[in-house]
């Protein structure tokens, strides 16, 4: 150091200073609890997921190694990033990647089927960490998740579940059963919120139909729907054409759309309530089909 220009020195001071001020101090702080953290804390302690995670991402999950989308996801951990940033900032771009390369024809149906599925498996090892950090809710209600018949891929109505799980829901989501599958089971089960997940326009005529038969048969005669895709994002006028009250943007924001139409689910018809007890929080079935 005795041989290190003054200036030098002054800026290697300088960058230490900043790094225990901006990245050790609030790690430090909020990983032993100690007093609160302020929000720029916290925003200096958590690691920011870019594109280029992403793109690494999409590689390691494209990889012959399945092991290597699992490192991954363990490093950006170790490194700060919270559970719900790898959900909505590197699971659920990293799928629509995929989609636009098979789009694009630079991957196959096969190979984006074994991504989806790993990444699946990864969602549902951080499913307990993420549930624990927000610590324990109120029951709140009851929903059933699902897509329309040709959809092939859930991961996103399994991101969505988990949201409204950690929201204090209790939560039935699943691929697209048969015909008479759905019907029967709104017929046999309340459902405050019935969620719908589209990823092509071709693909409407079917969820109006479901729509309308989930809405006649179902045990909750005021039974709301609430939709969700990056279809309704960009056309969000198609909500109202296939008689969903509502568009959930995202996981992050499904939560509080379904509280939005809670109060509508829940005016009583004849004294037809939801059984007591049937919103018990930390419920959470996957009928996910498999023929």
């Amino acid at each position: 150091m005795d041989h290190v220009p003054p200036s030098r020195h002054s800026e290697r001071l300088a960058r230490l200073e900043r790094t225990i001020q901006h990245e050790i101090v609030p790690r430090l702080m909020t990983s032993h609890r100690v007093g609160p953290v302020s929000p720029a804390m916290l925003s200096a302690a958590t690691r920011v997921l870019s594109e280029r995670d992403v793109a690494a991402f999409v590689a390691a999950v494209r990889s012959q190694h399945e092991g290597h989308s699992a490192e991954f996801i363990r490093a950006v951990l170790d490194e700060g990033a919270t559970v719900e940033a790898v959900y909505l900032d590197l699971l659920a771009p990293s799928a629509r990647r995929l989609g636009a390369l098979w789009d694009a024809d630079e991957c196959d149906f096969v190979e984006v089927t074994v991504a989806l599925g790993r990444m699946q498996r990864l969602l549902r090892d951080l499913s307990q960490v993420f549930l624990a950090e927000a610590g324990q809710s109120e029951p709140v209600g009851n929903v059933l998740l699902t897509c329309v018949p040709g959809e092939q891929h859930t991961l996103g109505i399994i991101m969505v579940g988990e949201f409204l799980l950690r929201d204090g829901w209790r939560v039935l989501v699943g691929a697209p059963w048969s015909d008479s599958d759905l019907p029967s089971m709104v017929a046999a089960d309340w459902y405050d919120v019935i969620g719908f997940s589209v990823g092509t326009e071709n693909r409407l005529a079917v969820l109006r139909r479901d729509i309308r038969r989930l809405k006649s048969a179902s045990k909750n005669p005021n039974v709301q729907v609430m939709v969700g895709g990056q279809l309704f994002a960009d056309h969000p006028e198609l909500a109202d054409q296939v008689g969903a009250q509502a568009i959930a943007a995202d996981a992050r924001s499904a939560p509080v759309v379904a509280r939005s139409l809670l109060a509508a689910a829940r005016v009583s018809t004849a004294g037809r309530l939801p059984p007591e007890g049937l919103a018990e929080h930390g419920q959470f079935r996957e009928a996910l089909r498999r023929d």
